[in-house]
Order: C-alpha cells, then structure tokens, then sequence
C-alpha cells in the first residue's frame, strides 16, 4: 500500500512540473513573437531605422536595430519598395556577410533579404 500511494505521489508531482514547465515555454514564445512585430511583407524581420550617413567619409545608409546594432548594407538600393528617408521606421530582414569590410565602418556588413516599411 505504501509503495501504490508513493508511486502515486511521484505521478502527480511529475504532472505537475510538466504542467508548470509547459505553460512558462508557451507563455515565453507568446511575449518573444508580441515583442517582434512582425511585418507581413517579410515575417522573419527585426525593425529597424533608416539613418541617412552620406555625409560621413564612405558612408550612405545605414540601419538601426531596435537593440542600437547598427547595420551597412550592400544592396539597399535594389529595393525600390521603400522610400529612403532619415529616421524611417522599417522591417528588415537581413544576412550577415563574412569577412567584409567598409570604409565607413559604423557597423556589421549584410546584405538585405527583405525590406518593407514599417
């Protein structure tokens, strides 16, 4: 008899922690995909702001992630979706390339994948 009701304590404190575990996970994927904002031009992007730096030596645009990343892209003039525009809000999705460098050097090299206003 003892043995059944500890077998059976074990059950329901391991139901428990799996109960528990799997409703933080959902609750912590829900506020992560609230916080991105997903842009339905391109679902897998980050915003960002339009930072006009020609008037630094070699510079042109540059992207600002919300997190202060700043980013150069290589082919941001491909992209006639969106009007440049100094402190315009946008949804970037990006790829970072390797071994690259630039001579306005503000930040990471990356060529754009997909880019929509915000």
């Amino acid at each position: 008899m003892k043995i059944c009701s500890f077998l059976t304590a074990i059950a329901i404190f391991t139901i428990c922690c799996t109960t528990i575990s799997c409703s933080k996970s959902v609750y912590i994927q829900e506020s992560q995909a609230d916080s991105k904002h997903h842009s339905e031009v391109c679902p897998n992007a980050e915003e960002a702001t339009l930072k006009d730096l020609t008037g630094l030596d070699g510079c042109s645009w540059v992207l600002v992630l919300d997190n202060g990343k700043k980013l150069e892209p290589t082919n941001l003039e491909k992209f006639d979706n969106i009007k440049l525009t100094d402190g315009k809000r946008v949804f970037v999705e990006y790829k970072t390339i390797l071994n690259a460098a630039s001579i306005c050097m503000v930040g990471t090299i990356v060529e754009i994948i997909c880019i929509s206003e915000k």
